[in-house]
């Protein structure tokens, strides 16, 4: 089957599916698990106008959110285009450092459709051996016990489907697009603690309800504003949740209305990649949402 065919096939029978996902499910308590004993957990929402089907659709759907989200996780027809460009992915790790954060498209998987907008997900890079022994931390418990992971390649965490988990460069750069943001005005000693809470989360599992108002699981950009509150993500309510979207999160930065500095746009194609500036990643954005149903940080990119 065709990729255009198979996107189209996929689409139409996990539309909703998908929104049910994205949008945080209405109505059935989640399940009941002791919550993690973390300290200073922030908590953030999501965008305006996401809701683009009836609650009482979503409600019925809930209680089938970590289902139905593993059927859309698996459905993948092509890797990331940035994939295809070893040279691009040489450009962005040697851009990075620890404690930056990527805002991911892939429009080769299903996930990549699920959320609203042109961003799907976000990835925190923690950094290699050396980069960890410079800031203090190689020899945390908490980092410790990932030496033999990080020394073969996991230089990314992350919070999906398989929970907050270490990724190498390769899983978390499978993309089309990135987005590259850098916290700023954090003192050696704050960077040194928001390290080890990353750290700390892995193992967690992932909130297929979208709920910002719970501690026992977390989403991607949760997981950023529980360990880093003060870059201020944007938030909203979505179905009667709390959430944040990536690409509310990268708009905000762009305007800066959040603690992170936008760094660089990276896009690919088959057979090219660019490296952008801020121009390109608001006509993005910008273009991933109808006039009618631009969340507010992305309108205000237009004035």
């Amino acid at each position: 089957m065709a990729p255009d065919t198979f996107y189209r096939w996929a689409s139409r029978a996990l539309a909703i599916a998908m929104m049910l996902v994205a949008s945080a499910c209405t109505t059935v308590p989640k399940p009941e698990t002791p919550a993690p004993q973390f300290a200073n957990l922030g908590l953030g929402d999501c965008c305006q106008k996401p809701e683009r089907y009836p609650k009482g659709l979503v409600a019925l759907a809930e209680p089938f959110a970590p289902t139905i989200g593993q059927m859309v996780a698996a459905l993948v027809w092509r890797k990331g285009n940035l994939l295809r460009h070893e040279s691009a992915i040489d450009a962005i790790l040697a851009d990075l450092r620890p404690l930056d954060i990527i805002a991911v498209s892939n429009k080769g998987r299903l996930s990549g459709h699920a959320i609203p907008g042109h961003f799907g997900h976000v990835a925190i890079y923690v950094g290699t051996e050396s980069q960890l022994r410079r800031a203090g931390v190689w020899d945390h418990p908490a980092v410790r016990k990932h030496h033999a992971a990080i020394r073969g390649g996991a230089l990314f965490i992350e919070a999906d489907n398989k929970g907050v988990h270490l990724s190498t460069a390769p899983a978390a750069l499978d993309a089309d697009a990135i987005a590259l943001l850098r916290p700023t005005g954090l003192g050696t000693a704050r960077r040194r603690q928001a390290l080890t809470g990353f750290y700390e989360r892995v193992g967690m599992p992932f909130d297929y309800y979208f709920d910002l108002d719970t501690t026992a699981c977390t989403f991607c950009t949760e997981l950023v504003h529980t360990v880093l509150p003060e870059m201020r993500l944007p938030a909203r309510r979505v179905y009667d949740r709390r959430l944040i979207l990536p690409d509310e999160v990268v708009a905000a930065a762009l305007r800066g209305r959040t603690g992170f500095a936008f760094v660089r746009y990276v896009r690919a194609g088959r057979d090219s990649w660019e490296m952008l500036g801020r121009d390109m990643v608001e006509q993005d954005l910008r273009a991933a949402w109808s006039t009618p149903e631009r969340p507010p940080q992305i309108a205000a990119l237009t004035r």
